[in-house]
């Protein structure tokens, strides 16, 4: 790749973006807003242990005991239903899976241990895997970018809020349990928000026929990167880190998580930077942590160190390449591209299982140094492709819309003059001009005074910033020859 090119791409990440805010979550998107927000607290407050950090319920563990069948049954349920159904479909019906989940997951309380509170077990399951389905075409295909983006956030730290305060909640001294009742308040919040899911069907969009370019199935090794480093190889480390108590290790990484997430919020608001360009501090972040775990021995700071570095990674990490995924899959919606990203994700959850399981085992125990040294050589190996990297995810034609406060359906030329608040009229002229035409040859074309034409075109110029056709030219040149 020609340094050229990468100066190119280097210049485009740094665009002025616009600002995520709370105010572009609309009323309408909000039902998906929550629900997947919920959800998201749900599996990661209780049923994908990666790290152990994960609370424990009286509602239905004294009959279950290790969710893993729970997680397999709902992660082959999700991929399943995805694949076989259009969302339009199975979204508004996700109320119904709700209720059954309420009153299997009550039920299994009242019979003895055995098949019977299996067989309800497999049922509650099948019925989570429905909504995890409805809850991923939500937020991939419906909610616009802001929303996405501050859902990833709140998806991330409430889980580890919770996991924060859950001395409290689980006290032994507390006449209640705080984590069923926590359990049953986030179920009652999916009950609501899917029984207005049926109200939303005309936003679920319908399945597009754009072609998805090559480039963008590049992002998927990414994802998996990123989600094999926070979710199994940094929690494992965690893990062999001794000197650090139960209660402090998840404080500590309560603590990076909210750093991530500050750090976020904070260079996306101040300067408009494209979330997207966070991928990096993520890997840095990561391979930081796992530099102090190795020397963790000789210095207990080190160590805490470590797992903060790992929280705000796991955070920036999550946030980015769920937000790049998102985007993708509502700019293309692709029924093909979203499928695959869904089965291969239940894919890598199951193969994340395994590996902290074996992880955990006497006879395959991994020696922390090891998983530290072999994540260190895979960072390095990334940062070595970066210039791939920044090929794929910033020179295809979706990048504008990584900044933008929503996906685009039209050209990715007017696309992006609508970005410059051209008018529709300003627009077609200044198509017109990008085509080599005339002043007077618009005016003939779009059956205009010559007049009415050049103040359109001195408009343009003055929003543009230029005063020449060449500046407009250079200016477009990338968005000629793709549009």
């Amino acid at each position: 790749m020609k340094m050229s090119n990468i100066l190119e791409l280097v210049k485009v990440m740094f665009i002025p973006v616009n600002k995520l805010n709370f105010k572009h979550i609309t009323k309408k998107n909000l039902p998906f807003f929550i629900g997947w927000i919920s959800m998201f607290i749900w599996l990661y407050s209780y049923f994908l242990p990666f790290g152990e950090f994960r609370f424990e319920s009286n509602l239905y563990n004294e009959k279950v005991g290790n969710p893993f069948l729970f997680t397999c049954v709902w992660l082959i349920v999700c991929p399943f239903i995805t694949v076989l159904f259009d969302g339009r479909k199975y979204v508004p019906k996700t109320f119904y899976s709700v209720i059954i989940a309420i009153v299997c997951f009550l039920g299994i309380r009242f019979v003895p241990s055995g098949m019977v509170s299996q067989a309800i077990l497999v049922l509650g399951s099948a019925c989570i895997g429905h909504v995890f389905a409805s809850s991923c075409y939500s937020f991939f295909m419906v909610l616009n970018n802001s929303e996405k983006f501050y859902a990833m956030i709140l998806a991330v730290l409430l889980p580890k809020l919770l996991m924060f305060f859950r001395p409290m909640l689980s006290s032994p001294e507390s006449k209640v349990d705080g984590a069923t009742i926590f359990i049953a308040l986030i179920l009652i919040i999916l009950a609501v928000c899917s029984f207005l899911y049926r109200n939303n069907i005309d936003n679920m969009p319908k399945s597009g026929t754009v072609k998805v370019p090559s480039k963008a199935y590049y992002l998927m090794p990414v994802v998996f990167i990123v989600l094999g480093l926070n979710d199994v190889l940094a929690p494992a480390t965690i893990r062999n880190l001794s000197g650090l108590a139960s209660h402090n290790v998840e404080s500590l990484y309560f603590y990076g998580v909210l750093i991530g997430s500050s750090f976020l919020i904070f260079v996306q608001k101040k300067f408009s930077v494209n979330i997207c360009n966070m991928l990096n501090v993520s890997f840095a972040l990561t391979a930081i942590g796992f530099v102090f775990s190795l020397i963790h021995h000789e210095n207990l700071v080190m160590g805490c160190a470590s797992i903060i570095c790992f929280g705000a990674a796991y955070m920036i990490g999550l946030t980015n390449i769920y937000y790049l995924a998102g985007f993708m899959a509502k700019k293309f919606q692709s029924v093909l591209f979203y499928r695959i990203g869904i089965v291969l994700s239940s894919l890598y959850y199951f193969s994340g299982l395994s590996i902290v399981a074996l992880s955990k085992s006497t006879i395959y125990i991994i020696p922390g140094n090891f998983m530290a040294l072999f994540s260190i050589i895979v960072i390095i190996v990334f940062f070595a492709l970066s210039p791939v990297f920044l090929e794929m995810l910033y020179g295809g034609e979706w990048i504008d819309d990584t900044y933008r406060l929503d996906v685009t359906m039209c050209t990715r030329l007017e696309a992006k003059l609508k970005d410059f608040k051209l008018t529709p009229a300003e627009t077609e002229v200044c198509k017109l001009l990008l085509n080599g035409y005339s002043l007077k040859q618009i005016a003939a074309i779009e059956g205009k005074a010559y007049a009415t034409i050049n103040t359109y075109y001195v408009s343009v110029y003055r929003k543009l910033g230029i005063q020449s056709k060449a500046e407009l030219m250079i200016l477009f040149k990338e968005y000629i020859t793709t549009s």
